[in-house]
């Protein structure tokens, strides 16, 4: 590990302080007014590089030590993950990095404007806080996979096409390429102290035991993986807690949610006091679930300029208690168009993206009948 390590620090140590420079900029981040990408492909390919060394070596189920901030869902939106890093620390040595963890339960990318600097800075993170501070403090940023961590998805909606408008078309295509292949090697899940599990979707029909989960090796494709990874990334907790058993899940066919007897059954087998998890956007940006066995967390507000959701994240204390911080959607611009030309094209992007692939339903509203292969679930 000692040599992997020498070699991310050698391949990434200068150019993560470059990133963290320019996007970790809580109170004065702004978004580029041509949408240009400040890295080529050859930086990108560092920074996956340096990040992959560290991925590859850690388990499949990391093991973490509260207290812990945790984060949902972000899709791209990183003027979200800017607030919430305002609003409620962040971490640098200069925030809160040395006495809290920070951990991000996947769904980087897709949807959202900025999948470019949200990704970008969060490997950034990784890297540098690992190299910096592996001593002292060790491990502090931690990073799980989402559904949209894959080539065959975030070809659809929104990542790929974002790469090659922001970096032209052969530096674009050749970096999502290689960020796809940096989230083969991504963890799958967390435990904090042993008593709290962290996934982003579920546990499904087919998780058990926290066992069956660390021994899914890396790296994993989804096309490769076993319904096992299928469950972790992509099931859901059933409408309510009234609703039991599993259920056929209207993302697609073969996905499953799960009733609160399920959640319930998994807690006590594997003596665990908690499921935290994301993958569905939620009005208050979090909501509890099986008697508060279980929480679902997302941290995008106004998930695609339409639920006007609010965004959260759980700061999980020493003594496990769960406290959560919220943002609320902002106002409208007051400017127009034609005084914020970069508003406006960002805006027009966005839309064009989400009007030809609608978001998945916000969890607890009614759902329209859609058919089961419809996009409007992925």
């Amino acid at each position: 590990m000692i040599r992997q390590v020498v070699i991310a620090k050698e391949a990434g140590g200068n150019l993560g302080l470059m990133i963290i420079s320019n996007l970790l900029r809580p109170r004065n981040w702004k978004a580029p007014g041509n949408r240009r990408f400040f890295l080529d492909s050859y930086e990108v390919g560092e920074l996956c590089y340096a990040a992959e060394q560290i991925f590859m070596h850690e388990p499949t189920v990391l093991q973490l030590k509260a207290p812990v901030k945790v984060f949902g869902d972000l899709h791209g939106q990183f003027g979200d993950l800017m607030r919430l890093f305002d609003e409620y620390g962040f971490p640098s040595s200069a925030g809160d990095i040395t006495y809290i963890d920070y951990l991000f339960l996947g769904d980087y990318v897709d949807r959202g404007q900025h999948s470019l600097e949200t990704i970008t800075l969060l490997l950034a993170l990784k890297a540098m806080f690992h190299l910096q501070f592996q001593i002292e403090y060790p491990e502090n940023v931690h990073l799980i996979r989402g559904n949209h961590e894959a080539a065959d998805i975030n070809a659809l909606f929104g990542f790929r096409l974002e790469c090659v408008e922001r970096m032209g078309e052969n530096d674009g295509i050749w970096a999502w390429t290689r960020f796809n292949q940096l989230f083969n090697y991504l963890p799958l899940a967390a435990l904090i102290e042993k008593k709290i599990i962290c996934m982003h979707g579920g546990i499904g029909r087919s998780i058990h035991s926290v066992e069956q989960i660390e021994k899914l090796e890396r790296p994993i494709t989804m096309d490769a993986g076993s319904i096992i990874l299928m469950d972790l990334l992509w099931s859901d907790p059933t409408e309510n807690d009234s609703v039991e058993g599993l259920r056929p899940n209207a993302r697609g066919p073969g996905l499953v949610t799960f009733g609160p007897d399920r959640v319930t059954d998994f807690c006590k087998k594997n003596k665990l006091q908690l499921i935290i998890r994301a993958h569905e956007c939620v009005m208050d940006g979090f909501e509890r679930f099986a008697q508060g066995q279980l929480i679902t967390l997302f941290s995008a507000t106004n998930y695609c300029g339409t639920a006007n959701n609010a965004g959260a994240i759980l700061v999980v204390g020493r003594g496990l208690v769960i406290v959560p911080k919220l943002i609320h959607p902002l106002p409208p611009p007051l400017q127009s168009p034609e005084t914020s030309p970069e508003r406006f094209v960002d805006d027009a992007w966005m839309q064009e993206l989400n009007i030809q692939r609608p978001p998945t339903p916000t969890r607890g509203r009614p759902q329209p009948d859609h058919d089961r292969n419809s996009l409007a679930y992925i």
